[in-house]
């Protein structure tokens, strides 16, 4: 097969590359294809492919200084990729981007001749402050151009494609990044919950500002960038040492205005940033730019800054590197916090990594199988439905009777927003892992919104509500939310009281409940009575039966699932002259740390050469007669990786828990094909008991759970009753338990129909509750601007310094924001006044007039608040008179009173 693939920058020759080195990919022939009629691109290309590849020549369609109008250059082109495409006998046509100027016009001439793989090559998936009729920025209409195949990173970009472009039904793909997905490094990064501290608190920072052509992209004017960049690198200068790294396609006339810029270091355009280059910076910034995953590399702190006047907006992504911005003002608090205390402050919310960033080791062979399947798109025939043909087979016509049942089903809305709560969305606790996993094929399959918020950020219920407000289901996951937040119980019965669908996601055993029932008196009390108000959804029938007995009225069994990780080793058939027997899970009583021990020294003490492994970080929940043995291995904690592999290099997983309602390290030891012993009270009894290669113990002494170790080491795995364990759990199969429960549009269903109905509504409709609601900008002052908009969690020491310093400044947009922050928490005297002062300046007297009330109850120093107050109130005009008189006098009291207490003190 001849497969040629279209450059049009350095990291396309990369990506190129990536896929030649797939197995099997040297069975094809490959050719590299440029336009370039400036030489410039065509010179930085052909390097780049000397670099990388021994005998592999570029073509370039054009001659250096072509004298062609712009308009003449796109329409040969068009000529010129299709001569070359018949002249070579081209089979598949591969390239990265198919919005840009040159990829829309190869698009155009090949599309109904040769197969086309559109592989995305960067970040796409950015949400938008304005959604209007007019242009959207190319991101938007990505893969609208017909392709045969479209290989995408992840679910979210998936999402993105499937339901937001112009094209009916895109041949989407999740296969991951070449040269990310496949990094270990960067999954390392991704799940890490840590992150270096900058220098010592109060020394100066060094800054890298990671500039981009957004004006010769059109996503900003040039004096608007400018003005942009001018403002930033000034409000950067006082906290230390800042450089600026223009992007290699710059143009030259905005080099030379950078270097005007002052008390900057502007770095060479084609110097490459890599991670370890990023690794010398305190803190990081750009607009938007897939040099976060750079960044993640080096464990350099990032903010992604979306100034007002740029419409396109970088997700918000929830790691502790992380941090979106959307002013100057609020970049400058992030950045002081950061030099006073030394700690980075990240998002709050936010979706994970993953959602955007799909982890496989075999991403290259992925991307070369759907090349190779890749078929020319056939034309639609006239009046068939989107979606309607599969596989190149004609769509069978519908009915009258089935076009009635559409036209019904059209009718119904189906939730289209979800909004999970936790404490906490990481993949280092197991609490959180079937959720994350849950929505990114969620994402891939749905055209559900979906967004996270941490309830433990929160410190009044009014605020969660607000950024529920557009949520139409709302997910919480555990119950540890009910326990360790204030808010949790009186949410529910909010929640509850406007009808807003609430479900549980139970992961607590019997021994968790009884346990924080008396940690957490009161607040236990209050759950029970708020639980029959949500669904439940339990992860086991005995959990099932648990929450029954607390008056949940049909709690529904969904399982529970885990991610697919990039090792999977299949543990041996049969075990070793020296059998290891391992345990994953933190050390702790209730993980049975000492009936593993027990069971390791009874062992030794028979004579058996059986060997004990326990995986898992040190607790405190260790009772001083608890027997931790020299007869086995402690480990720590591990990787997910590393798991797997000490899973592999294992021949019975022995889950010492003396209750777990459905435990994912069974599961994960299921995939593996390793034998497995658990409690008898152990959720994954259930659904293993009588399968060949599983024991239960009735008894929890070592003795019963020594016998049942022994017995099944001396049988054989069943793999056909493993692989049908393994299907209950497997993510499709758990997608769809899951999204019916919720009641969500997913998969197993014509999802296209839910968007024809969204589609089909009313424009007010859509733009309160439709598929569009998560493209509202932070800023923006709509209503669907603030759907889900969320409080962004800082150190309240530093909130009254930041506010003086913008009111100072008169930057009075920031002291408003800033002053809004402090009154969620408390009501300092001087806050109130400040921004009274504002709002009167703006004419906004029934705000100064609220703001001047609070501060006259708030307490302090009476006299002077009064004086302030009237001096506040004589900007209010005529409303403003009366307060202002009343304010006099209660300063002249107040101060006579205080004299009089003086001198009769003195006497």
């Amino acid at each position: 097969m001849r497969i040629a693939v279209f450059v049009e920058n350095r990291n396309g020759v990369n990506l190129a590359s990536e896929i030649m080195r797939a197995r099997k990919a040297e069975t094809h022939s490959f050719h590299l294809v440029t336009a370039d009629r400036d030489g410039h691109v065509a010179e930085w290309i052909e390097q780049e492919a000397a670099a990388r590849f021994d005998d592999l020549a570029v073509r370039n369609l054009f001659a250096v200084d072509e004298a062609l109008s712009n308009e003449e250059f796109l329409e040969e082109l068009g000529r010129r990729i299709r001569a070359f495409a018949e002249d070579e006998g081209i089979d598949r046509l591969v390239f990265f981007n198919d919005q840009s100027q040159r990829g829309r016009r190869v698009a155009q001439a090949l599309r109904r001749s040769v197969p086309l793989i559109l592989v995305q090559d960067g970040h796409l998936d950015f949400h938008f402050k304005r959604t209007d009729a007019g242009l959207r920025d190319q991101n938007w209409y990505y893969g609208s151009s017909s392709p045969a195949a479209v290989c995408v990173w992840g679910p979210a970009t998936a999402h993105h494609l499937m339901f937001r472009t112009a094209d009916a039904n895109p041949p989407v793909h999740i296969t991951g990044a070449l040269s990310h997905s496949d990094d270990p490094a960067l999954l390392r990064a991704t799940r890490s919950t840590t992150h270096r501290h900058a220098k010592r608190p109060g020394e100066a920072l060094r800054i890298v500002v990671l500039d981009q052509p957004l004006s010769d992209q059109r996503k900003l004017s040039k004096g608007d960038h400018r003005k942009q960049l001018t403002e930033l690198c000034a409000a950067l200068a006082e906290f230390g040492e800042v450089e600026i790294k223009p992007h290699p396609s710059t143009l030259e006339g905005h080099l030379t205005w950078l270097r005007t810029l002052p008390n900057v270091t502007v770095l060479e355009e084609t110097a490459l940033l890599d991670a370890e280059a990023l690794d010398g910076y305190d803190l990081a910034i750009t607009f938007f730019s897939t040099t976060y995953l750079q960044t993640l590399r080096a464990g350099t702190p990032l903010v992604l800054f979306s100034p007002p006047p740029l419409n396109i907006v970088f997700p918000t992504i929830n790691h502790p590197l992380l941090r979106n911005v959307g002013t100057v003002g609020e970049l400058v608090d992030v950045i002081a916090d950061l030099q006073r205390s030394g700690k980075f402050i990240a998002n709050a919310h936010g979706e994970p990594v993953e959602h955007f960033l799909t982890f496989n080791d075999d991403v290259a062979e992925r991307v070369m199988r759907h090349i190779e399947e890749a078929a020319v798109p056939g034309e639609r025939a006239v009046g068939e439905l989107p979606g309607t043909a599969a596989d190149g087979i004609a769509a069978v016509p519908l009915s009258r009777a089935e076009r009635a049942l559409r036209a019904v089903q059209q009718r119904q809305r189906r939730p289209r927003s979800l909004a999970v709560l936790g404490l906490g969305f990481s993949y280092v606790t197991g609490v959180a892992i079937p959720v994350l996993t849950y929505t990114q094929s969620l994402l891939a399959q749905s055209p559900v919104d979906v967004r996270y918020f941490d309830l433990g950020v929160y410190t009044r219920a009014e605020d969660v509500l607000s950024d529920l407000e557009g949520a139409e289901v709302v997910l919480i996951n555990s119950l540890a939310p009910f326990w360790r937040s204030p808010l949790a119980n009186d949410l529910v019965e909010a929640l509850h009281a406007v009808g807003r669908s609430v479900v549980l996601y139970a992961h607590e055993t019997e021994y968790v409940m009884n346990f924080e029932g008396e940690q957490h008196a009161l607040r236990h009390a209050e759950m029970l009575k708020v639980l029959p108000k949500m669904k439940v959804l339990c992860v086991s029938t005995a959990q099932a039966d648990m929450f029954r007995q607390l008056g949940v009225n049909d709690p529904v069994v969904i399982y529970n699932t885990v991610p697919q990780d990039t090792h999977r080793a299949r543990a041996r058939r049969t075990p070793g002259a020296e059998p290891r027997i391992v345990m994953v899970g933190s050390m702790q009583d209730r993980k049975g740390l000492d009936l593993f021990s027990r069971v390791a020294e009874l062992a030794h003490a028979q004579g058996l050469p059986w060997r004990f492994a326990w995986i898992g970080h040190k607790t405190w929940r260790i009772s001083p007669s608890t027997l931790v043995s020299d007869r086995v291995e402690w480990m720590g904690a591990l990787s997910r990786d590393r798991v797997r592999e000490e899973l592999a290099a294992s021949d019975v997983f022995f889950l010492s828990s003396v209750d777990d309602p459905m435990p994912l390290s069974v599961v994960e030891a299921v995939q593996q094909r390793l034998r497995t012993v658990t409690y008898h009270r152990v959720g994954s009894r259930e659904v293993l008991e009588g399968v060949p290669g599983y024991r239960s113990f009735g008894e929890y002494t070592p003795e019963a759970a020594f016998e049942a170790l022994r017995g099944v080491l001396a049988e054989e795995v069943s793999e056909e009753e493993y692989q049908d364990v393994e299907e209950l759990f497997d993510i499709p199969a758990f997608t769809a338990r899951m999204t019916a429960a919720l009641g969500l549009p997913g998969p197993g269903e014509d999802v296209r129909l839910a968007l024809d109905s969204a589609l089909s509504e009313d424009e007010d409709d859509r733009g309160e509750e439709g598929l569009f609601a998560d493209s509202g900008a932070e800023g923006d002052d709509s209503e669907s601007a603030r759907r889900f908009a969320a409080v962004l969690s800082r150190h309240g020491r530093y909130l009254a310094e930041d506010f003086t310093r913008h009111f100072k400044a008169g930057k009075h947009d920031e002291a408003l924001r800033v002053g809004t922050e402090i009154l969620r928490r408390r009501q300092p005297v001087d806050v109130l006044m400040g921004m009274a002062e504002i709002r009167a300046q703006r004419g906004d007297v029934k705000e100064a007039c609220r703001l001047l009330s609070a501060a006259a109850i708030a307490g302090g120093d009476r006299a002077r608040v009064w004086s302030e107050v009237a001096r506040v109130a004589a900007l209010l005009g005529t409303r403003g008179r009366a307060i202002r008189q009343l304010a006099r006098k209660e300063s002249i009291r107040i101060e006579l009173g205080n004299r009089s207490a003086r001198l009769l003190k003195s006497d």
